[in-house]
């Protein structure tokens, strides 16, 4: 019977991973650090009048206690939903983890309306500051050779998935997840983690982090694999069907 401890979700989870409450102060993550990615948040606008020709998202990303710099700006054009009424508009944001090693930095955006009378209307700039927040499974009888959070920001729009690494794995080692993206099928790879996983005393404790804006709720499950003799056993952690949600 598999015996394993769920849903552990904090910014200071040991020693290695400490924070301070107050924005803006450093954030130190631990060994096993993921690389520099992205996070992927849904943006919405819906249509209040008639006649709009195009809406755009336009997005500025900068340091906590500067204001917005816009010289440096991303447009996208909203997509139209068709069929929806009102006519919703989205588009989906990429953020990095990280804004010039800052680890917490703020998201500045506003909207551009343009008519099909040629008319243009913005709206007000929306600030939100995006921070860490660190995850942790505890596999207790030592089942396991890969655990990956499964995630979204508010209802499950746009998941996400964030291979957490297991404690006493260094970080972009051979045997490391962070490998998987381009390892993923190789055998070799399965076989030499697998051996190191072996040598692990349980518990075993999987961590990672994610970014999101404070504030966010963030829906999440565990998907866990299993090694067995003709490959792997895909379980989930997913509170018994209702996922797991907590706000950051």
């Amino acid at each position: 019977m598999t015996s394993h401890q769920p849903a552990v979700a904090s910014s200071a989870v040991s020693a290695s991973f400490s924070t301070d409450a107050k924005d803006g102060v450093a954030f130190e993550l631990p060994m096993t650090r993921p690389f520099e990615g992205f996070t992927y948040i849904r943006k919405e606008w819906i249509d209040q009048e008639d006649d709009i020709e195009k809406v755009t998202i336009n997005i500025s990303l900068g340091h906590i206690g500067h204001s917005a710099d816009w010289s440096n700006t991303e447009v996208c054009v909203m997509m139209p939903e068709w069929g929806t009424s009102p006519l919703r508009r989205t588009w989906i944001v990429r953020l990095p983890t990280h804004l010039e090693t800052s680890e917490r930095y703020l998201f500045h955006y506003f909207f551009h309306v343009f008519y099909t009378n040629g008319k243009e209307r913005v709206s007000h700039t929306f600030s939100q500051l995006v921070v860490p927040q660190v995850f942790e499974f505890i596999d207790h009888a030592g089942d396991f050779l890969f655990v990956r959070l499964h995630w979204s920001i508010g209802p499950w729009s746009y998941p996400q998935d964030t291979d957490l690494e297991c404690e006493g794995i260094e970080w972009g080692g051979e045997f490391s997840v962070s490998n998987l993206p381009y390892r993923r099928e190789d055998k070799l790879f399965q076989n030499g983690r697998l051996l190191v996983m072996n040598r692990l005393l349980s518990p075993r404790r999987y961590r990672g982090i994610i970014w999101a804006p404070r504030g966010s709720e963030i829906n999440y499950c565990f998907q866990l694999l299993r090694h067995v003799a003709d490959g792997f056993e895909s379980l989930w952690d997913n509170n018994f069907g209702k996922n797991y949600r907590l706000t950051i």
